[in-house]
């Protein structure tokens, strides 16, 4: 693993789950030149790269996560790199000809303190992002998952999991919008390969019905997103 964020166990709380429509069947291309271009001179300046997928079965989807010690720190990076890096006047362009559109972005923070970003940076291969959207019920949601939920997946040994909601001050620069749901809830969790994927869903889709009832009526819209990891 040679990610700085790795390497220096950076505590995160702010992320940025950044979801990219790209021209046709150019996931792989972008990806490539992304990673080449980009992520080295991103985590030297404070924007630690912590994913970087596509979705399961999609061809014109890049999704990456995003990761910094905080909203200062963001604010600094994005100038310091989108205004005045020279990466970025030298290959911005290149990223921009083979997107359609780069303003699917949820801005976070932890649910609690701060994420070590080892426990988002992962080699695992399959990495589920779920977003559940409470309308006017976040509070009790998030006690259903603390008290009940989350011991039922660690109980099916579902235990790579962190906990997101959506970091609510100023995004302060608006040239890079982003989405900021004060009724969201997000897990991202992380799956040694496709086996264990599918048998750990199974078992979700499984849970006691009090559970899944409690869940229903709590939870306003529920999506998940699958994403193959590229790295």
């Amino acid at each position: 693993m040679n990610n700085s964020a790795q390497q220096n166990s950076e505590k995160i709380e702010v992320l940025e789950i950044r979801n990219y429509l790209l021209k046709s069947n150019l996931t792989d291309k972008f990806g490539d030149y992304f990673h080449s271009k980009f992520v080295s001179p991103m985590n030297e300046l404070g924007g630690y790269t912590l994913g970087e997928f596509k979705i399961n079965k999609v061809n014109d989807r890049f999704v990456w996560f995003r990761g910094f010690a905080d909203m200062k720190t963001r604010f600094k990076f994005l100038n310091d790199f989108y205004l005045n890096s020279t990466t970025w006047k030298e290959h911005g362009k290149g990223t921009n000809e083979m997107m359609i559109n780069s303003d699917n972005v949820y801005l976070l923070r932890p649910l609690k303190g701060e994420i070590n970003s080892r426990l988002l940076k992962t080699d695992k291969t399959f990495t589920v992002v779920d977003f559940y959207i409470c309308n006017s019920t976040l509070e009790k949601v998030i006690d259903l998952f603390e008290t009940t939920y989350i011991p039922f997946l660690k109980n099916s040994e579902i235990e790579d999991i962190t906990l997101w909601v959506s970091e609510m001050a100023e995004n302060d620069f608006p040239r890079l919008p982003v989405f900021q749901d004060k009724n969201l809830l997000v897990s991202i969790t992380h799956y040694e390969d496709e086996n264990e994927f599918y048998a750990k869903q199974k078992a979700i889709d499984n849970m006691p019905e009090d559970l899944k009832t409690s869940m229903q009526g709590l939870v306003t819209i529920h999506n998940k997103v699958v994403l193959l990891n590229l790295r």
